[in-house]
């Protein structure tokens, strides 16, 4: 545990309000825990060890229980004087108290020190500030045993159990990604716990280890380029040990407590160029054979960017949207918590493992490249990945349609989306509750266009695939750096002609019989390299101002 950070142990005769005295002593972070809670160190270092600005409670995950997670947030929880309308977890009795809104804390804990309500202190401090509309991140348990409660036989047991653990064992087994897809969490994960397992010993870094996974996906897509079935296949093994290498960064992250927001880009973009590279080096390697795959290699790109907008778009959205909700304050003593439970049914195991099937992650995209690539070659997999990825496109877009036709006909309450449309002089979505999709809209018009003016000049090739890819590699870029509420630079922009800029420009050098390399170098050099570094040198500077 973070030594530097305090901690109040609380039994059932502390009160609120000498939480609130240990809050004003010192202006830290505090850590509350039951004097009845037993929990083993890795889990108390989920609140400890990594980097948090808001409070955060320990949960356990648990069917009517007595606190409600939503969002990864604590949306509503119990005490002797207070109920839940729905619960899905259980709090366990540890609750972090971020520095960062103490005032508001203090403030909030002392008016409801001045009801009197009965229960434990811990729990009343938790309803008292998930009331209030305080952020406090709900953050699950698992891994190892755990008790809360006043058997202290039982108690004795839970801590014998714990300390016959191995907690070097214990903390790798948590080091999961949350939401992972099937073929991830059943086949990817198995092997790679044995590189983190590694990386801890020699110790490597997380960046480290994604651009070690990175050099693996570009060789792989050098071996595919080659055409020939021994180096495909040797392409399709190396992309598979590739992505089992890029689980391992987030592992040796949560594992070792070291995140950053580079790591996060550096981990996005790399997992984007080596897949749209990996379909480069299949349409060339089956050009070497005399086959032009190019088209449907550029609209594989395209389908794939597409879905990567929305899908992050609307997951985004729908956060953004039920947050607001969260931050409606409710009186500290009132019956109701303020919470209408949802109307969607709870899914069985096999109908949850076919719904992150049915989404196409990347593991199982990736799985089907390789698999496709060595039974029938580039043909083969040009034909299965589209046909899947319109299966899932149909059931996913279905859902997100759904679920936007019960979202009220207003405006996102943030700039998620204005920060990705490349266009000039506009500062206003054209949809409300849709919003999420125009980015999409915007790159695949941009696309087809220059798409179609590729075909008509027949110039459909090599340079033409790197010029859109550099292109889509802009746009995600700006998705990224939205999603962290983040705009690229004015210069950058300018620079990059906005969507009807590049799109003239393009047009008529094509159209004059100039050069296709011309754009081809300028919008790679702009949008991949001179973009990435603007935002990893940013991102220093803001780390050493810190």
């Amino acid at each position: 545990m973070n030594s530097a950070i305090r901690s109040l142990i609380v039994n059932e005769d502390t009160s609120l309000a000498q939480i609130v005295d240990e809050l004003n002593q010192r202006s830290g972070d505090l850590l509350l825990l039951d004097s009845r809670t037993v929990l083993a160190e890795p889990h108390i270092e989920l609140l400890t060890d990594y980097p948090r600005k808001a409070s955060a409670a320990l949960v356990a995950v648990q069917k009517n229980g007595d606190t409600l997670s939503r969002q990864n947030r604590v949306a509503s929880a119990s005490s002797a004087s207070h109920k839940v309308t729905i619960g899905n977890r259980d709090f366990v009795g540890a609750l972090f108290l971020s520095r960062f809104n103490r005032i508001e804390i203090i403030e909030t804990l002392n008016k409801a020190a001045g009801y009197g309500a009965k229960g434990h202190a811990l729990d009343l401090a938790l309803v008292a500030l998930v009331r209030a509309a305080i952020r406090v991140d709900a953050v699950d348990i698992w891994g190892a045993p755990y008790s809360r409660n006043d058997d202290a036989k039982q108690r004795a047991e839970i801590k014998k159990e714990i300390d016959n653990l191995n907690i070097e064992r214990v903390r790798l087994s948590m080091v999961n990604r949350a939401n992972d897809g099937f073929f991830s969490v059943f086949f990817l994960r198995k092997f790679s716990k044995i590189l983190t397992w590694v990386a801890v010993r020699i110790g490597a870094t997380p960046n480290q280890v994604t651009l070690l996974s990175f050099a693996i996906g570009l060789y792989s897509a050098y071996s595919f380029s080659k055409g020939e079935f021994v180096t495909t296949l040797i392409g399709a093994l190396l992309l598979q040990l590739s992505i089992i290498v890029d689980c391992v960064d987030g592992e040796l992250a949560r594992y070792t407590r070291k995140f950053s927001s580079l790591g996060a880009w550096l981990d996005a973009v790399t997992d984007r160029v080596k897949e749209y590279l990996v379909f480069f080096g299949l349409a060339y390697g089956a050009a070497r054979e005399g086959k032009d795959l190019w088209l449907p290699a550029i609209l594989m790109m395209l389908i794939q960017t597409f879905r990567h907008l929305t899908d992050y778009n609307f997951a985004q959205s729908v956060k953004i949207r039920n947050e607001e909700l969260l931050k409606v304050p409710v009186e500290f003593m009132a019956e109701f918590d303020g919470i209408i439970p949802s109307e969607r049914l709870s899914k069985g195991r096999l109908r949850y493992w076919l719904g992150k099937i049915i989404q196409f992650p990347i593991g199982e995209r990736w799985l089907v490249i390789s698999a496709t690539a060595v039974m029938g070659g580039a043909t083969f997999t040009f034909t299965a990945m589209p046909i899947l990825a319109l299966i899932s496109a149909i059931v996913v877009y279905r859902g997100q349609i759904i679920r936007t036709g019960k979202m009220e006909r207003t405006r996102l309450p943030s700039n998620l989306i204005i920060n990705q449309l490349d266009l000039l002089g506009i500062k206003k979505t054209l949809f409300t509750r849709s919003s999420w999709i125009e980015p999409s809209i915007w790159v695949a018009i941009e696309s087809f266009i220059l798409i179609s003016i590729f075909q008509s000049q027949g110039l459909m090739g090599a340079n033409t695939f790197l010029l859109l890819f550099a292109i889509l590699f802009h746009h995600y870029d700006s998705l990224y750096r939205a999603l962290q509420n983040e705009k690229k630079p004015i210069w950058l922009q300018v620079a990059g002609l906005y969507l009807g800029g590049r799109v003239l420009v393009i047009g008529i050098l094509l159209i004059l019989g100039l050069a296709e390399a011309i754009p081809t170098w300028y919008f790679t050099l702009l949008f991949v390299f001179i973009a990435s570094g603007q935002w990893v040198l940013s991102h220093k500077q803001n780390k050493v101002s810190e």
